[in-house]
């Protein structure tokens, strides 16, 4: 699986880059408090991550010291796959994981007690489905698409198709990764593929290409925060208090934009216009949007719908296995904490 990042990928980050962030001696707690206690650990918080722009406000929480100042230890691993991060989780090397939310679906045959704990973006238009000459229903019958085997674009696809009444056996699907599918675009060896930015710009510019399907307006591609219950449990302090200086970051780079924005195509690699153009596609989840969207029951673009529609589109690809209810993914006692 491709990492799910927006960056050009000639401008990986190393894998492993790990960053500490440690406190100073005013902010230590004792580790007594990290059962359920009053205040942070002395334990140092482990988080895995790709450098997502949806996820860039963990670097900007580092380097203006937002952790330090709640009291936290924070040591982020920056994986250069989501894979390496999703398999860091199951080895219970890191306590947290930023991630697409439909990878819990397949990761809950290994370790079912996996939980979404905090959205950091929809989407939106960064991913989108280009295609040429394909039109509605009958322009897309039998035409070949290309997706990578992964979770979110297996579930994106299917939604596509659903939208306008087919579904894969009506299409032939093609397993590419997003570079190498709108390449084939390009090539006319495939008649549409499923990207996201900037392949979704560079494929829009074939003759004839146009977006037949994006993630804007829908809860169908999902991004943030996982780990496993009994670490949720025993180190709840902790990671309220990372989720304190999370939203800290998120405030300081709405007043100060752009430095922010700096900060943020310094960790992607790539230039401050391609991350102002990027970001201002994707729909950051704040605070006040985790609590009146991802994790409310009567707003139906909920993350627990966002399971539900993914489980048995994962289930019927066979990539999952348990047909299980989307809240069964979802712990909303930390943002309803905040």
């Amino acid at each position: 699986m491709r990492r799910r990042t927006v960056i050009k990928s000639s401008a990986l980050l190393a894998l492993g880059a790990v960053s500490s962030v440690g406190l100073n001696s005013c902010g230590n707690k004792s580790a007594t408090s990290q059962n359920g206690g009053a205040g942070p650990s002395d334990q140092v918080l482990r988080v895995g991550l790709v450098p997502w722009v949806g996820w860039s406000r963990t670097h900007i929480a580092e380097k203006k010291g937002f952790f330090a100042e709640e009291g936290i230890k924070v040591e982020q691993t920056v994986f250069d796959t989501v894979t390496a991060v999703n398999d860091a989780l199951l080895a219970k090397e890191i306590d947290l994981a930023w991630l697409v939310a439909a990878d819990l679906v397949v990761l809950a045959d290994e370790a079912p007690g996996l939980k979404f704990v905090m959205a950091s973006d929809y989407s939106g238009d960064v991913d989108a489905i280009v295609g040429r000459n394909i039109g509605g229903a009958e322009g897309a019958r039998g035409k070949t698409f290309a997706r990578e085997d992964i979770p979110f674009q297996i579930v994106f696809l299917h939604k596509y198709l659903e939208s306008i009444g087919l579904n894969e056996k009506d299409i032939k699907v093609v397993s590419l990764e997003v570079p190498d599918g709108a390449k084939a675009l390009q090539a006319k060896e495939v008649d549409a593929v499923a990207a996201y930015e900037p392949f979704v710009g560079s494929a829009l510019k074939e003759e004839g290409a146009e977006i037949l399907f994006s993630a804007e307006g829908t809860n169908i591609i999902a991004n943030g925060l996982a780990g496993h219950s009994p670490v949720l449990q025993s180190r709840r302090q902790d990671i309220l208090a990372y989720m304190r200086g999370l939203n800290k970051a998120l405030d300081y780079a709405k007043a100060n934009p752009d430095e922010a924005n700096q900060m943020i195509a310094e960790w992607v690699g790539a230039t401050p216009e391609e991350t102002k153009e990027i970001m201002a596609k994707v729909n950051l989840m704040d605070l006040e949007a985790n609590k009146s969207i991802a994790f409310s029951p009567s707003n139906e673009l909920n993350i627990a719908n966002s399971f539900d529609s993914a489980v048995p589109i994962l289930v019927s690809a066979g990539k999952a296995t348990s047909e299980v209810p989307g809240a069964s993914f979802v712990d909303s006692s930390f943002v309803d904490a905040l």
